[in-house]
């Protein structure tokens, strides 16, 4: 196996579970039914997800950047040992990045918690500290690729020393642009598509396939 290099991360149901990255500053902003709301449509087939999350961004209008820091723990869900996972991979010399189709501004919170090298994500904008509503850069399942593409320009980093960690649909153009990949916590249908694939509550379990 080439040596792995880089390893990137989805967020919403691989590092975190149930309560999702958009989510969380919307129950930070007290929109948690209409947050609901939408997401119902969303399962339903009414809204698309891109449709859903551009009106997900208009529930954060108005609330001020930092209060996600602030609540993030409170609400997020986390997987066993991220922090730990992180730290083993830098010990051998890989590194790691989160791509999300979520908030930038969380993922920003994510990478300074559990020591991630970089992070990408949607850009919810932010006027005078506060959101506005409005999302000016989108990350769909294709802007992943370019995001991990940006890095890995940026560390010489070829993409078949990548391995892309992750769980939902979104995940798999970027599986098949890395060298492996892992579906973690994944739908058969996504499993199908990676080269290993792992159910777990700890994420040191990567390591096993990874070291």
């Amino acid at each position: 196996m080439q040596k792995i290099k880089l390893v990137c991360f989805d967020l919403d149901d691989t590092l975190i579970r149930e309560t999702h990255s958009v989510m969380i500053p919307c129950i930070i902003n007290n929109k948690e039914m209409e947050h609901n709301l939408i997401q119902q449509k969303e399962i339903s087939g009414t809204l698309d997800y891109i449709t859903a999350d551009f009106l997900r961004a208009e529930l954060l209008c108005g609330l001020e950047e930092t209060k996600i820091k602030e609540g993030f723990l409170q609400l997020a869900k986390p997987l066993q040992n991220i922090s730990e996972t992180i730290s083993q991979l830098h010990q051998n010399n890989i590194k790691c990045i989160v791509v999300t189709v979520g908030p930038i501004q969380v993922a920003k919170v994510v990478s300074a918690l559990w020591g991630f090298d970089s992070y990408y994500g949607s850009e919810y904008e932010v006027l005078d500290g506060m959101f506005t509503g409005k999302i000016t850069k989108y990350v769909n399942s294709e802007q992943k690729i370019e995001c991990l593409k940006d890095y890995c320009s940026k560390t010489h980093i070829d993409p078949s020393e990548c391995i892309s960690v992750g769980d939902g649909a979104t995940d798999i153009p970027v599986f098949k642009f890395c060298g492996k990949s892992i579906a973690l916590n994944a739908s058969e249908k996504v499993k199908k598509e990676a080269t290993y694939w792992i159910d777990t509550s700890d994420l040191l379990e990567i390591l096993k396939v990874i070291i």
